[in-house]
């Protein structure tokens, strides 16, 4: 009779996962994760104390960068209309440091001389009217004294308007031969029939740092001049405008070749805007220069002053 073999149970040796084992794991991956963020955390701020600069210009947006920043890989040089900086108090602008240049032609001035008259004081404001010829009358005193423009007449049909924009250049070149020029800070530039209220504009004028270059002024007050020429960040010449004495200087070393560049476009004050922007110096909106276009109500003339 044979004997029945002896079966054994196999020993399983995994242990199964406790609910403490579980516990005990989840609080390992939280320290973890604890532990990482902690570390991240620092090394953003270190980032942040050690390279704010860098971390600045990194999320500064494109649209609050100068126009240098832009159109130019180099510095230009400022020339300042005081020389060195001194550390004495700046004396303020007053009516002495601006210089108009208004642009004037021999055939209207007798029509348009009104207008001068009623702003311009002899002795006290300082600029020229820049004519195309001499005047055929006799001049009077109490209007401003006047120059002879420099001849455009290589531009042919756009030779009025290449000689007015000139005229801003024409007066700092002036300027710069006169014994007085270090007490000039301002070229403001106007028609003939442009009014200026001189008190009014020298309290706009002392906001701005005149050893800066800036231009500044507005775009026409009718809607339909800006948008025909695309001209909301140009200052239109009946509402005069003003530029600083250094942007003055620059524009003076390129106002030639810059001309017969631009001499297909419409009018002078749009030449200046072109040769001013090629120079990196952007319009500076000031509301208190007016153009308006006056429209004849039968449909006929306009015009702007």
């Amino acid at each position: 009779m044979s004997k029945a073999g002896r079966h054994t149970q196999p020993t399983n040796t995994t242990n199964a996962l406790t609910p403490t084992s579980i516990i005990e794991m989840s609080r390992c991956c939280t320290l973890a994760t604890v532990c990482t963020l902690v570390m991240a955390s620092c090394t953003l701020v270190a980032y942040s104390v050690f390279f704010s600069n860098q971390l600045h210009l990194l999320w500064k947006p494109a649209w609050s960068l100068s126009a240098n920043h832009f159109l130019y890989s180099h510095h230009i040089h400022i020339p300042t209309a005081h020389g060195a900086a001194s550390s004495s108090p700046v004396e303020l602008t007053d009516l002495s440091h601006i210089v108009f240049a208004l642009a004037g032609s021999a055939q209207n001035w007798e029509k348009r001389r009104a207008y001068a008259e009623l702003w311009w004081h002899p002795n006290q404001t300082r600029g020229h009217v820049w004519m195309d010829t001499a005047p055929s009358i006799p001049w009077p005193d109490k209007d401003p004294p006047y120059r002879i423009s420099r001849d455009a007449s290589r531009y042919g049909k756009a030779a009025p308007a290449s000689r007015i924009a000139n005229i801003v250049v024409e007066a700092y070149e002036l300027v710069s031969l006169e014994p007085g020029k270090d007490k000039v800070r301002w070229f403001v530039m106007g028609d003939d029939d442009t009014v200026f209220f001189p008190e009014n504009l020298v309290t706009v004028l002392q906001k701005y740092n005149h050893e800066q270059m800036y231009y500044v002024g507005m775009p026409s007050e009718t809607v339909g001049q800006d948008i025909a020429l695309h001209a909301y960040g140009m200052a239109f010449g009946g509402g005069g405008f003003a530029i600083s004495y250094p942007a003055a200087a620059e524009l003076a070393k390129v106002m030639g070749a810059c001309l017969d560049k631009y001499a297909s476009f419409y009018g002078s004050d749009q030449r200046v805007h072109a040769c001013l922007v090629e120079l990196g110096i952007p319009l500076t909106h000031e509301p208190g220069f007016h153009q308006v276009c006056m429209h004849d109500p039968s449909g006929g003339s306009r015009n702007c002053s």
